[in-house]
């Protein structure tokens, strides 16, 4: 009688320490007697990280009579048209940068940047950036403005590469030189000019 007695405690023991083993990877009861879950892990997933540059660089000499079109192996390119230069200026450099753009943007691509830093130019150039993108409808070209540290937006046309499918050529005319990248649109900018009429 004893050992039955002491098999059906230790099985009500057994069934106590189950539900309440139960109970808690569930939920926990509240005062109103609804469930609170209860999360064991956050596996949300962090922000991916804005994507870096090769590092390569690439200087041309430039006739400004003629012109010229400088590209990268990734296909990152900047056409200078005749009579662009402004004086003292006759070679471009583009680089892709190893360092990510700042994190306040969220982008698609990497920096790229152009110097001779701060040369302002007689007229538009055209620069292109590879991208590669389920939808353009929400990107466009970010260019770093001469007199402050954030980046506008740029009209930008999104061309497709032939036969890649989700590869575009993303392109934008610019009249200074820093750096440039194709990221997500803002509805506030990260870094607001203190000039109004800076671009």
């Amino acid at each position: 009688m004893k050992n039955g007695m002491i098999s059906s405690g230790f099985r009500m023991g057994m069934a106590t320490l189950l539900a309440v083993g139960l109970l808690a990877s569930v939920g926990c009861s509240t005062n109103d007697g609804s469930i609170t879950p209860v999360v064991a892990n956050d596996t949300a997933t962090p922000p991916a990280a804005n994507p870096t540059g090769t590092g390569e660089t690439k200087t041309v000499a430039i006739d400004n009579t003629v012109g010229a079109t400088i590209a990268l192996a990734d296909g990152a390119a900047i056409t200078v048209p005749a009579g662009a230069l402004p004086a003292g200026v006759d070679s471009i450099t583009i680089t892709s940068s190893t360092d990510a753009a700042p994190a306040e943007y969220s982008v698609v691509s990497p920096v790229y940047v152009f110097g001779p830093e701060g040369t302002v130019f007689v007229k538009p150039v055209s620069i292109a950036f590879p991208v590669t993108a389920a939808d353009t409808s929400d990107l466009t070209v970010l260019w770093s403005r001469q007199r402050s540290d954030g980046f506008d937006m740029f009209p930008t046309t999104f061309t497709p590469v032939d036969g890649k499918p989700g590869q575009y050529v993303a392109a934008a005319d610019v009249t200074h030189f820093s750096s440039g990248m194709v990221g997500h649109k803002y509805a506030t900018d990260p870094h607001p000019s203190t000039d109004p009429y800076a671009k």
